[in-house]
């Protein structure tokens, strides 16, 4: 099991044994930039290409792939276009979540957003619940 969030030091080794700083950016990570396209192809190699919530896996992964783009998945979504592999922060940075591999997952751009429409339910009935 993970451990969420919760960073031990200041670099963290992706799956070539190349070590990376942690990125402390609070925002949203841009994958031209080297270390950020590293997580990506970090957390999309350590979860098999694969959505971690549904059968989806990714098609046709180079075998030097980078992070610096988006990967097409073997399912379509609700429109009937190709569906496409996402990193999701479990945490989200919003609630203190980090930009680190540890608090990062493969999801399906589908499972992406049913996840956002589930933590904006549980939120909602949390606020409800305190108020």
């Amino acid at each position: 099991m993970r451990e969420y969030g919760q960073i031990q030091s200041a670099f963290w080794q992706d799956h070539n044994g190349r070590q990376w700083h942690v990125t402390t950016s609070r925002r949203r990570l841009k994958f031209k930039i080297p270390c950020h396209a590293a997580i990506r192809a970090f957390v999309f190699h350590r979860d098999g290409y694969r959505c971690q919530r549904c059968p989806a896996i990714a098609i046709n992964v180079p075998a030097d792939y980078d992070g610096r783009y988006a990967l097409f998945t073997n399912t379509k979504n609700g429109n009937g276009f190709t569906d496409v592999l996402v990193m999701d922060h479990v945490l989200t940075l919003k609630a203190g979540g980090l930009n680190h591999p540890s608090n990062m997952q493969a999801l399906c751009e589908t499972c992406n957003k049913r996840k956002q429409i589930e933590d904006k339910a549980a939120a909602e009935s949390f606020r409800r619940l305190v108020a």
